[in-house]
């Protein structure tokens, strides 16, 4: 029998022992929460979906809201964001509740305390819980852009008893002015699948879902998490406080028709998205965002003139609206209403000196108008403000082209290619610049990189036939001239300039034809008939080049040179009476046409009217001493 001193120190042994191993559990406890929570997530393989599913889960709530009663409203989604336990949920969730709860992936609730911050128009919330910090597992965010095709994972908030988890790719990337960035993903996702994360391979937030039926079709997309983190907290408002201040229901709300327009406008519906940017203009008639993308709309519809009306009424509304200001430029831009262009554009530069994208477009505008120096100006400003902006190099690039500054729009291509390595059109535009500065060769290989970039891209093709003729490698010049017809059977150009190659070539034939194709596709085109002239001419074709000749005239009847050719092959075939005749028009035309004096005095002395030859001799002496010298010998020899 054990003494009874001894077994009571037993018992106070055995108490401290059990005590000590539960603060070893809770420590424990502790430790893993604190771990779970606080230690950023790792990257994982491509195939391990499942250890990303159990890093986000801690982090996902349901959100139940209640009536005035305490019944039971509806749920939705959420997700912490923070170490203090606020959440991002829906604004429709919310919407009409006098209160609400989170319940978290343990099953723990914890009551809604406030509205912090709101964005009506992407139906996101941020709100406060009342909710110890060490329950808190925030979920960690990438800014970064995806791309299209990248991987990822929408895990839903256990709405059942099952959670809802799919996987799928990026397919689309869409920036929507004023708005920011849609994504568009192939994840399969449920009606009440709205508010769920989209999370990348590395289990960083990209993206918010939207679930949206379009026409019967459920289309699944997400704000990108760019607009989620500017959520930052400015109300410090009660639920019940904001509550008060909400009467209309979400969805059928201005905010509500205009959101449901922005993702009609991200799934390339435009006429849809109209219509509910229209109803949320009916809903607020003050409501300057609305119009602008009603305007936006009609813009990409190519209704021009009804876009200009609905941007003035946004900028009528807030005057201060830079986006409508700088989209009602481009209107009058594609109206060719450049004046009114120009006049918008330095209106928005007046109220933002640095803003570099309305630089460029004043830039584009002046080019359009032919007003290059100052289209350069703009542009270098441009450029000034965002050092890689490409698009302005380029169109540098142009201006300085238009100019005949070809070594510095070379100089502006090298920019945009040192930008944009893959950017076929200024590999292109290069090349003819070089080709301009007779640096054949360079233009010859900086095409080519074009065509590796972009197979089909027939200005590169153009501009390695016209380099490959310029430096005399005429069959290259012809195989690159087929190219292009081959991707684009009807330019004329290309016909053209492939029948001027086999001109140099001797093979008069075939220059024939390849100008008969360009006539046929432009028969108003004088240059080409004069082209086809000269290769009959080189065949003796005399008649066919006659033919030829008088078509061109019929098109360009002031073209002196083309009357002149003719009077030269009616000598040929002795039709004398035509050769005067041609002859006159070409002086009628042109009254300082040597040649064609020199033709026609010539003509008079082989009829004997010296009288007429002699007169010709006289306006020559003014014009052209040798032709002068030679018919007056012819005169008096």
């Amino acid at each position: 029998m054990r003494h009874p001193n001894t077994l009571s120190g037993h018992k106070t042994k055995i108490a401290c022992d059990l005590q000590k191993m539960k603060i070893r559990r809770c420590l424990l406890i502790s430790c893993i929460i604190f771990i779970c929570c606080a230690v950023p997530p790792l990257s994982f393989a491509q195939d391990d979906v499942s250890v990303i599913i159990k890093q986000i889960q801690p982090s996902l709530v349901t959100v139940l809201t209640y009536d005035r009663d305490g019944e039971f409203l509806g749920q939705g989604n959420g997700f912490f964001i923070g170490n203090n336990g606020d959440v991002i949920t829906n604004v429709h969730v919310l919407q009409g509740a006098a209160s609400a709860q989170v319940k978290t992936a343990y099953k723990k609730v914890y009551a809604v305390t406030g509205v912090l911050a709101l964005d009506k128009e992407g139906d996101l919330a941020r709100v406060s819980v009342d909710i110890p910090p060490r329950a808190v597992c925030p979920l960690t965010f990438s800014t970064n852009l995806p791309e299209t095709g990248e991987r990822v994972i929408v895990i839903g908030s256990p709405s059942g008893p099952e959670q809802k988890v799919s996987d799928g790719v990026i397919s689309g990337v869409r920036e929507i002015p004023t708005f920011g960035t849609v994504i568009k993903i192939t994840a399969l996702m449920s009606p009440g699948g709205s508010c769920s994360p989209v999370v990348n391979m590395n289990g960083d937030v990209i993206g918010v879902t939207v679930v949206q039926t379009i026409e019967g079709q459920g289309l699944n997309f997400a704000i990108h998490s760019g607009r989620v983190i500017k959520l930052i907290p400015d109300t410090g408002m009660t639920h019940i406080k904001w509550v008060e201040g909400e009467t209309n229901e979400w969805y059928s709300s201005a905010e509500g028709f205009f959101n449901q327009g922005i993702f009609y406008l991200a799934a390339d519906d435009r006429q849809y998205a109209m219509q509910s940017f229209e109803k949320a203009a009916k809903k607020n008639p003050r409501y300057a965002a609305a119009y602008f993308f009603i305007g936006y709309c009609n813009d990409a519809l190519g209704r021009y003139s009804e876009a200009i009306e609905v941007y003035k009424q946004a900028i009528r509304i807030d005057p201060y609206f830079v986006e409508a200001h700088a989209n009602l430029g481009v209107a009058y831009h594609r109206l060719g209403r450049y004046t009114e262009a120009v006049d918008v554009y330095k209106h928005v530069l007046r109220t933002q000196p640095e803003n570099a994208e309305a630089h460029d477009k004043l830039g584009e505008v002046y080019g359009m108008i032919g007003r290059h120096t100052e289209a350069i100006k703009a542009f270098r400003q441009a450029i000034r403000i965002m050092p890689d902006f490409a698009d302005a190099y380029s169109h540098l690039g142009q201006a300085c082209f238009n100019l005949g500054r070809y070594t510095e729009s070379v100089t502006a291509y090298k920019q945009v290619i040192h930008i944009r390595p893959d950017d076929a059109g200024a590999y292109s535009m290069m090349g003819a610049a070089y080709d301009k500065l007779e640096r054949y060769a360079e233009a010859i290989e900086v095409c080519k990189q074009a065509i590796s970039l972009k197979p089909d891209f027939t200005d590169a093709y153009s501009h390695l036939g016209q380099a490959c003729f310029n430096l005399g490698r005429y069959m290259e010049s012809i195989a690159a001239y087929k190219q292009v017809i081959h991707i684009k059977s009807d330019d004329a150009e290309a016909y053209s300039m492939m029948g001027a190659a086999y001109d140099k070539l001797e093979r008069y034939a075939e220059a024939i034809e390849a100008y008969k194709q360009a006539i046929q596709i432009k028969p108003d085109n004088a240059e080409m008939h004069r082209m086809l002239c000269m290769a009959y001419f080189k065949l003796k074709h005399y008649t066919e080049a006659i033919t030829a000749y008088k078509q061109a005239v019929a098109i360009k009847p002031e073209d002196a040179s083309a009357y002149y050719s003719m009077g030269v092959i009616y000598g040929i075939l002795g039709r004398y009476q035509e050769e005067a005749e041609a002859y006159m028009q070409a002086v009628r035309i042109k009254p300082d046409f040597a040649e064609a004096h020199l033709g026609l005095g010539i003509v008079y002395l082989n009829h004997g009217d010296k009288k007429l030859a002699l007169e010709e001799y006289k306006i020559l002496r003014d014009l052209d001493k040798d032709s002068a010298n030679g018919l007056f010998n012819l005169i008096y020899k």
